[in-house]
């Protein structure tokens, strides 16, 4: 029989499990908004195979612009739904390889590094994440970063259903400038920057540890 908690999500969802899932799919800057930077998703569903390549960019259509950007802005990802599947984000800068635009990279190789994360917390009667019902996140770009072209990816983990987490991710085009001389790290590699068993994905967010915290 369920527990408490697991029906509490359930019900929670049901309004929207009409509306399927959701997408990342505009872009927010200072100076505008624009959804022609972003790699948009063709399908809605999430991806579920966390060793594929195309949890890089998703399965996209192609962007058709290189949105500039200034180091130590303030951006945004705003979704077609609010994010109601529990679980935790993280945003990431891929340096687009000498010789190559934006535009063309697709994201291979150990060149992506991370710039914000956002976790959860069990409080303690359930898991807290941060972005739960969020329509839009926001991050700083850091103020050190190069200049340069960037693939700026956003990712969000489900993990409503133990032990099979679900990803949305989307990539916007970006080129940063009046950076700094920072030397950004570790570099990883997607996929390869974690292991599909990574503890973090095999939580069961309905049979939780008190005090627990979650460190994506």
């Amino acid at each position: 029989m369920p527990s408490t908690t697991t029906l509490f999500w359930l019900v929670m969802c049901l309004p929207h499990l009409a509306l399927a899932h959701y997408r990342f799919q505009e872009l927010l800057t200072p100076s505008q908004s624009t959804r022609t930077s972003i790699r948009q998703p063709t399908i809605i569903d999430p991806m579920l195979d966390a060793t594929s390549p195309l949890m890089r960019c998703n399965i996209h259509a192609p962007a058709t612009e290189t949105v500039t950007i200034d180091a130590g802005s303030n951006i945004g990802f705003k979704l077609d739904n609010v994010i109601f599947h529990p679980g935790p984000a993280a945003l990431y800068l891929g340096k687009v390889p000498e010789g190559q635009s934006a535009a063309e990279w697709d994201g291979s190789g150990r060149s992506w590094f991370k710039i914000k994360n956002w976790g959860g917390v069990y409080d303690p009667v359930m898991w807290d994440f941060e972005v739960l019902n969020k329509l839009q996140i926001n991050a700083t770009i850091p103020t050190n970063t190069p200049s340069g072209e960037y693939l700026l990816r956003v990712e969000q983990i489900g993990l409503l259903i133990p032990q099979e987490p679900q990803y949305y991710v989307s990539c916007a085009q970006v080129r940063i400038v009046n950076g700094g001389t920072g030397k950004p790290e570790p570099l990883v590699e997607i996929p390869g920057y974690f292991a599909p068993d990574d503890p973090g994905l095999q939580l069961d967010i309905y049979h939780p540890v008190a005090g627990e915290t979650y460190r994506p």
